[in-house]
């Protein structure tokens, strides 16, 4: 009978351990992030389409306004920790966005641009 219960006992036990865990996750979506890099030249009134491509790549999306065409890129990264319990479970995520915006004039030649702020981890 004692036998018994110290069984029951070790499999209730294992089974507790074995139903918990941890996990962390790391994801990153979108284009790669060139728009900080010191040696891209963007001039407002000067640089072109083609040379935001050139220095770039391709864009995560682009709009077509009536006057003007917008490049839009996108980076994001995914950052989070888990804990699965058998009564209780917990996630933390904390998700980042990069993002660059471009207009050009009908000319295809770069009026304005803009960054995302650059948070400071």
């Amino acid at each position: 009978m004692i036998q018994s219960l110290r069984y029951i006992t070790w499999s209730i036990l294992f089974v507790m351990l074995a139903a918990t865990g941890c996990a962390q996750i790391s994801k990153k979506a979108g284009v790669e992030n060139r728009w900080r890099d010191q040696n891209i030249v963007l001039q407002e009134g000067v640089t072109t389409q083609q040379q935001v491509l050139a220095q770039l790549g391709p864009p995560s999306q682009i709009i077509a306004l009536p006057a003007k065409i917008v490049f839009y890129y996108l980076f994001e990264e995914t950052k989070g920790r888990l804990l699965f319990l058998i009564l209780y479970n917990q996630a933390n995520t904390d998700i980042t966005y990069d993002r660059a915006i471009f207009f050009f004039n009908k000319d295809n030649v770069l009026e304005t641009y803009s960054f995302s702020k650059k948070e400071n981890n």
